[in-house]
């Protein structure tokens, strides 16, 4: 367990610029605990000559690390101050045990001495984040309560993050599909546009929003009425829920699933007024996508 000591080879004239330095919030743990912590992982007491420099910073309820051993330079992030400690301590023993010099001699320094340093930084740095992300996501989309029968359908979307924040901009084509009734037939096809705004955190796969769409719903068949629009609005709001797995930096996998109210629809109408098809009052859809842009 150490502080601060100051160790040197007889050959060195001068002590080198060594020490363990911690930065955190009140509510971490202690510069001593985690040195604890290290050192029951190595099995072993830490080199007093490597240089360890470590500042903690808390935003957003979340607690990011800035690891500096030695040469190296490394980030971790974590919703608890004490599991992030825990997560310092593995990477800073595993890093001392492939640093570990081979055995020299070396003497404490006793009076007179050289002026001993306080190895004590000021380690809150701003740790380079993310607040916005950008990206295009191609879709495939299936869906019950829209079209007749199982519709499908292909989305093209824009979507971006601040912070946890998320809106999208979509725009979605339901191939035509079909509905019978004794002599009567009519092809339904729906085109819209889509705007969601939502929730979508930076460090979780996890978003979900509320949505609203307008577009125009049309069809086409046998024995349809003459007296009736065969095309119309459709009009609908609702939410929905998703997961985009991350594949690479760049590249995400992305599955959701809608729920939606319409508050226009269009009915298609036999000739003898009968409804031969009118949308669900309730619908419900699920696509599956490939999400492209910078995270």
């Amino acid at each position: 367990m150490r502080a601060l000591l100051i160790v040197a080879c007889l050959s060195t004239p001068a002590a080198a610029d060594i020490g363990f330095a911690w930065d955190a919030p009140t509510t971490c743990p202690s510069i001593s605990s985690v040195e604890a912590r290290v050192e029951q992982r190595l099995g072993r007491a830490l080199d007093p000559a490597m240089k360890i420099e470590i500042g903690v910073t808390e935003a957003d309820g979340h607690y990011v690390a800035r690891l500096a051993l030695g040469n190296e330079v490394r980030s971790l992030t974590s919703d608890r101050c004490d599991e992030l400690a825990d997560a310092i301590a593995i990477v800073v023993a595993r890093v001392a045990d492939e640093q570990r010099p081979a055995p020299v001699r070396v003497a404490i320094v006793a009076p007179p001495a050289p002026p001993v340093i306080a190895v004590h930084r000021d380690l809150a740095e701003h740790v380079d984040a993310h607040p916005w992300s950008l990206g295009v996501r191609l879709s495939g989309v299936s869906g019950i309560g829209i079209v007749p029968e199982v519709g499908l359908g292909a989305e093209i979307a824009i979507t971006a993050r601040h912070n946890s924040a998320m809106a999208e901009l979509a725009e979605a084509k339901w191939l035509a599909s079909g509905a019978d009734r004794s002599n009567s037939h009519v092809d339904v096809g729906l085109g819209v546009t889509a705007a969601r705004i939502g929730w979508r955190p930076e460090n979780r796969p996890l978003r979900a929003w509320l949505s609203a769409e307008v577009g125009s719903m049309d069809g086409t068949g046998t024995n349809l009425s003459a007296s009736q629009p065969n095309s119309g609005r459709w009009f609908a709001a609702g939410a929905g829920f998703g997961v985009g797995w991350p594949m690479t930096p760049w590249l995400r996998l992305v599955g959701s699933t809608e729920a939606l109210i319409a508050i226009e629809r269009v009915r298609f109408e036999q000739s003898d007024g009968v409804v031969l098809y009118a949308p669900s009052p309730i619908s419900a859809r699920a696509t599956v996508g490939i999400e492209v842009g910078w995270e």
